[in-house]
């Protein structure tokens, strides 16, 4: 009786493992990606803002342009909510003569398709490459991009020429990171949108800035540590105290202006 009861336990055990296994695998877009808010386009505070929504072949985002602008910044978001939940960005980089471009990724902002790495990806180097294409300028782009959106603009910048990249709680690779939350799954066999921005980083020596939060318990900081590893000598993390994942740009907005406005500077 003993042992039948421990054959079930464990039977049990290996079904319950299971399951949790291939809900990851079936069902982990809705786990990574989070396309909440409005439609693209439908947005009254990017009008506060004196931007407007583009569409072109290239992809979706909003621009913020400025009168004299020295530079580009394009803005690759986090993986919740939409560009139009990102405003906080022209406050951020409020002061730095800039044409502003917050970026929507494929699969969000109502656009009825599915979102993954590779359309984001892609969509993001099209965009980059449109912009840089059209200006005849020929201006400095910055990549700035948030928690997802610092392995997308990684990515980008390893493919196109840009100025530098600004990053704030950047990672080695989604799949680190979802060992790290999931160390009792085989998550290398079952994660598809993997993000290696360690791999890219490595690509193309790029100036870049980090900014992470001590006390980051989504993208934990050691990442952010070993990442900036990987941009070689001309990279630096700014590592700050009291701050986690979703308040690092309140708690921190002094200090990202003053380094931001100082990298761009330099790097431009």
């Amino acid at each position: 009786m003993v042992m039948k009861l421990i054959v079930r336990i464990v039977a049990m055990g290996l079904a319950c493992y299971g399951l949790v296994g291939a809900a990851l695998y079936f069902f982990q877009e809705k786990m990574l990606f989070f396309p909440m808010g409005q439609v693209f386009g439908n947005c009254p505070r990017m009008d506060r803002y004196g931007a407007r929504a583009v569409e072109t072949g290239g992809g979706r985002y909003y621009l913020k342009p400025s009168e004299n602008a020295e530079q580009w910044i394009i803005v690759f978001h986090g993986n919740a909510g939409n560009a139009c939940d990102r405003t906080y960005f022209f406050d951020l980089l409020a002061g730095i003569n800039a044409h502003i471009i917050l970026v929507e990724y494929p699969g969000y902002g109502g656009d009825g398709t599915r979102p993954g790495e590779t359309p984001i990806l892609e969509n993001a180097r099209t965009l980059v490459n449109e912009i840089k294409n059209q200006d005849n300028s020929n201006l400095p782009v910055f990549l700035l991009g948030e928690s997802l959106g610092t392995g997308v603009a990684t990515w980008v910048s390893a493919r196109t020429e840009t100025a530098g990249l600004i990053l704030i709680s950047a990672y080695t690779a989604i799949l680190d990171v979802a060992r790290h939350h999931y160390p009792w799954l085989p998550v290398r066999s079952l994660l598809r949108h993997r993000f290696e921005a360690s791999k890219w980083a490595a690509e193309k020596q790029t100036p870049a800035i980090l900014f992470h939060g001590i006390d980051d318990d989504i993208i934990p900081i050691k990442f952010a540590r070993k990442q900036v590893e990987f941009f070689g000598s001309d990279a630096k993390l700014f590592e700050i105290d009291n701050c986690g994942h979703n308040d690092i740009v309140d708690t921190a907005e002094v200090l990202i202006k003053r380094e931001i406005r100082r990298f761009i500077s330099a790097a431009g």
